[in-house]
């Protein structure tokens, strides 16, 4: 339990060789000889103050390839406090023969450089591309003492701007993992741009802001600042993309008629 007052965040990293998992599952960026060195595999697990674990849908998963290894980056303030933790992680597995379709991966997606001048409140913002066709499961902001709200647009490549989640009120105390419902998980295809913008307020208004009169910028310390969400995203063919479309498009229109009669 005194564990929980020094563990600001805990992430496992898989490391393994990308080249070994099926071609339409693998890691578009994990492959190569120098990803492979690196060891590739991405973020495996993410877990931070207040948040529960992962939720997969069903015939999905995260993909651990035999010989796999898991690396820690876990973050601890103790505060001049003298306290032992253990950080530990658990893993629900497949039974033999039963193996999900669909891989769901994490990537940790910035909204810009942290740079707050005393007093102020700042806003900043990322820009990432789809690199393949996918849905995205989940969005959690991640922010400090200073978080104020973060925003979840996407642009497709067609030029339709859309509203994916908006977090008006962060609490640094929750780091929530919004899961969207079956028939709302965004379904974006390949090269859609995903916007992350996140607000800090660096004034006396913001209650668990230590000093509105310092400048902060980037850090890892729990007084300094950071500005990325947590995205679960599941990747899957244009095919399979084409094919998830048309079954939320037929799902709405039966509904619709229901309602109607």
């Amino acid at each position: 339990v005194k564990g929980r007052k020094i563990t600001h965040h805990a992430i496992a990293r898989l490391q393994q060789n990308e080249s070994l998992a099926p071609p339409e599952v693998r890691d578009p960026d994990s492959t190569g000889a120098a990803a492979t060195a690196a060891g590739g595999g991405g973020t495996f697990m993410e877990w931070a103050v207040g948040k529960q674990g992962e939720i997969m849908r069903p015939n999905s998963g995260k993909l651990m390839l035999p010989g796999s290894r898991i690396v820690w980056d876990i973050h601890y303030s103790n505060g001049g406090e003298d306290v032992t933790d253990v950080v530990e992680l658990g893993i629900y597995f497949y039974p033999k023969g039963q193996e999900p379709k669909y891989r769901q991966q994490l990537f940790l997606w910035g909204a810009g450089g942290i740079d707050i001048a005393p007093n102020e409140v700042k806003v900043t913002q990322g820009f990432h591309t789809m690199a393949r066709a996918g849905r995205i499961e989940s969005m959690q902001p991640h922010m400090h003492l200073r978080g104020k709200a973060m925003l979840l647009e996407a642009v497709t490549p067609d030029g339709r701007k859309q509203v994916l989640s908006y977090v008006n009120d962060f609490n640094f105390n929750w780091h929530n993992s919004y899961v969207y419902a079956d028939d709302a998980a965004p379904l974006l295809p390949k090269g859609t741009i995903v916007i992350v913008t996140a607000w800090h307020d660096n004034t006396a208004a913001k209650k668990s802001n230590p000093d509105p009169t310092q400048w902060v910028g980037y850090g890892d310390r729990t007084v300094d600042e950071m500005a990325h969400a947590w995205i679960n995203v599941t990747y899957m063919s244009d095919e399979d993309y084409a094919a998830e479309v048309a079954a939320r498009k037929a799902a709405t229109a039966n509904t619709q008629q229901a309602q109607a009669r």
